[in-house]
């Protein structure tokens, strides 16, 4: 069975506009070695960037090679599945450091049974894995692996 992976914005724009080593894990996801999921968050954001041009190809390759959308009703639905506060579990996620933008991210890796989650972000989600951990077993949900593109 593949891995299932969400990657992070950051990574994908990397790859995209410098095509260094991280274009490796994009040629990767394209050959089929993963099961990419996607957060529709992500789709979002990247519709009001200025940079259109950037933002138009990266959106193209997570709409092409994702092989799950997640919206914001699967992630209430399943929050609700699973008995989870989500503004609860949210606000605790925030408190501990984790940037409003990236808590997204880690509920849905726990919730969606995601194997990695793969990012730049070492400050508010790499170096915090074990209290973000913490908090995701306190509310009764999966842990996370919080890896970035080198570890994969």
């Amino acid at each position: 069975m593949k891995k299932r992976i969400i990657i992070d914005l950051d990574v994908v724009t990397v790859a995209f506009w410098d095509k260094k080593d991280e274009a490796k894990l994009i040629e990767r996801i394209k050959s089929g070695k993963f099961a990419m999921v996607t957060p529709y968050i992500i789709l979002e954001h990247l519709s009001k960037w200025n940079y259109q041009k950037l933002a138009d190809e990266i959106a193209s390759f997570y709409e092409i090679y994702s092989s799950q959308l997640i919206t914001a009703q699967n992630i209430l639905d399943k929050t609700d599945e699973f008995h989870i506060e989500y503004k609860k579990l949210f606000t605790e996620l925030v408190d501990i450091g984790v940037k409003e933008e990236d808590v997204v991210l880690v509920i849905i890796a726990s919730i969606f049974d995601i194997d990695y989650l793969i990012t730049f972000n070492r400050k508010h989600l790499k170096s915090k894995e074990k209290e973000i951990n913490e908090v995701l077993r306190k509310n009764g949900i999966k842990a996370i692996r919080i890896i970035v593109p080198s570890e994969l």
